[in-house]
């Protein structure tokens, strides 16, 4: 249960916090600490001198400043990449965010007992099982820093989303999170150049084309490339599908609704496959799970979802959805239009032999600590072969895996392996439990994590910051549902 405020310290520091907040903000307005704290000042660094500390302000104004905080955490999620420079150190603004977000825990204490969540367990044993794994490796500071990520994130949402109240604020702000990359996405797609933050004036870098096998344009919105996008709006699409039938103001459906038209143009312009698939496989078994009276509403409202999705991108880029959408059902055939176009049949040829390599050279023959984090690559380019145009060994298609399962196991052996089963059995409970509690809002957490479990079957961008954290809001958001203490059976349980 959320603690009174009175029943907390937090009254007697919020009066010290304000004042301090509100001078740091004066001086950042001034150009004070953009001047002494970066090396290199810019636009975006000024902002955030001067919106920081408006921020921790607007924290220590309210009376659940975690929510906030959290809120702030899941919008900043897909730009965990845009670093700024502090004392020659690059730091992402998430950092400062989840420090903030875990002193008012400890502060406030925000829960006390109740059930604890399954992945709970698993987080705290994810650095002791890859311990000697991370020691075989070689530089592995950015698995390091987006397994850390993916936990620290994890951890402050399932606080936020324990009560109701909380639930709503995550969900929220998920919906506006995928509404902005959506937006960006399609921005980019219509420009031709992807999103710089770093520069507003004429330094926009122009789009990838033929960005691995693809022959088009691919947009990224804030994250790594097409594939981090795909990954992070299939997350979001079975999940805003199936909040549509928890919405009871007008506003907020109009919310929601425009953030699923983006997120699933901006799906459907990543042409990545695995997204594709996976945030089809989990709308269905959102679907599925839901409650029958609830089912029959869904269905309808997604085929119009669907429908309208496709029609919208196939206008806007509709040979290359449709020869991509034509590979799924042959992807390794080398006959054809479509696998001449899209090149889709060298990739998957090239797929199968990484799978290949990561199975048999990394984990069968190094079966209890694997090759060592981040030692995929070195192992990949010296066993691959590669056919066809415009495929050069040595190039990043040859750099991990493919798989997040298959790169785990390879690089970590049968600790990794331990990891990733407790993890997904973890995963699994809580998310029953979240149906349990939250019978259409547990569907909907239950469809993008299977959204996402497809989605690791074909790429390992999980190891990048932005996806990994986006990756921990969901997570986060399952053990904050599974520790609700909702009525159970009770499906209108939570309202938008």
């Amino acid at each position: 249960m959320i603690m009174d405020a009175d029943t907390s310290p937090w009254p007697s520091l919020r009066g010290s916090i304000l004042a301090v907040t509100a001078g740091l903000a004066i001086l950042g307005a001034s150009g004070f600490v953009e001047a002494h704290a970066f090396l290199v000042p810019t636009t975006l660094k000024y902002t955030l001198t001067v919106a920081g500390p408006l921020i921790l302000f607007m924290a220590a104004s309210i009376r659940r400043p975690l929510h906030l905080i959290t809120t702030l955490v899941i919008l900043a999620a897909p730009f965990a990449n845009a670093t700024a420079q502090f004392a020659g150190i690059r730091i992402s603004p998430l950092v400062p965010l989840l420090l903030l977000g875990f002193a008012l825990i400890a502060v406030s204490d925000p829960l006390r007992g109740g059930r604890r969540p399954s992945m709970r367990w698993s987080g705290l044993l994810a650095f002791p099982l890859l311990l000697l794994p991370l020691a075989d490796g070689s530089e592995n500071h950015q698995f390091i820093r987006s397994l850390a990520l993916l936990i620290g994130v994890a951890w402050l949402v399932s606080y936020a989303a324990a009560d109701e109240e909380g639930l709503r604020v995550v969900l929220v702000a998920v919906t506006i999170q995928a509404a902005v990359q959506g937006a960006i996405a399609i921005w980019e797609w219509r420009t031709g150049h992807t999103l710089n933050l770093y520069s507003l004036a004429g330094g926009n870098q122009p789009l990838a084309v033929e960005y691995m096998y693809g022959s088009a344009s691919r947009p990224d919105g804030s994250l790594n490339d097409p594939i981090s996008l795909g990954n992070a709006m299939a997350i979001t699409v079975p999940l805003i599908s199936i909040l549509i039938l928890t919405v009871r103001s007008g506003a907020m459906r109009l919310l929601v609704v425009a953030a699923l038209v983006l997120s699933g143009v901006a799906l459907v312009l990543s042409l990545d496959r695995a997204g594709w698939i996976g945030a089809t496989v989990g709308l269905a078994a959102a679907i599925a799970l839901l409650p029958r009276g609830f089912r029959r509403r869904a269905i309808p409202y997604a085929t119009v979802g669907i429908v309208v999705v496709v029609v919208a991108t196939v206008a806007l880029e509709g040979s290359a959805v449709s020869s991509r959408f034509l590979s799924i059902f042959d992807p390794t055939s080398t006959q054809g239009k479509t696998a001449q176009e899209t090149g889709s049949a060298v990739g998957e040829q090239i797929r199968l032999q990484l799978w290949s390599v990561a199975l048999n050279d990394g984990f069968l023959r190094h079966p209890v600590t694997g090759i060592g984090i981040d030692n995929m690559g070195q192992l990949e380019r010296e066993h691959t072969t590669s056919s066809g145009a415009g495929v050069k060994a040595g190039t990043a298609i040859f750099q991990n895996a493919s798989s997040t399962y298959f790169q785990l196991i390879g690089e970590g052996g049968l600790f990794a392996l331990a990891l990733l089963l407790l993890l997904l059995t973890a995963l699994l409970a809580d998310v029953r439990v979240a149906v349990n509690a939250h019978p259409v809002i547990g569907a909907a957490l239950a469809g993008a994590v299977v959204a996402v479990l497809i989605c690791w079957t074909t790429d390992i961008v999980v190891t990048y910051e932005p996806v990994a954290a986006c990756v921990g809001v969901l997570f986060g958001a399952v053990a904050g549902a599974a520790r609700s203490d909702a009525s159970v059976g009770s499906a209108s349980d939570l309202a938008i």
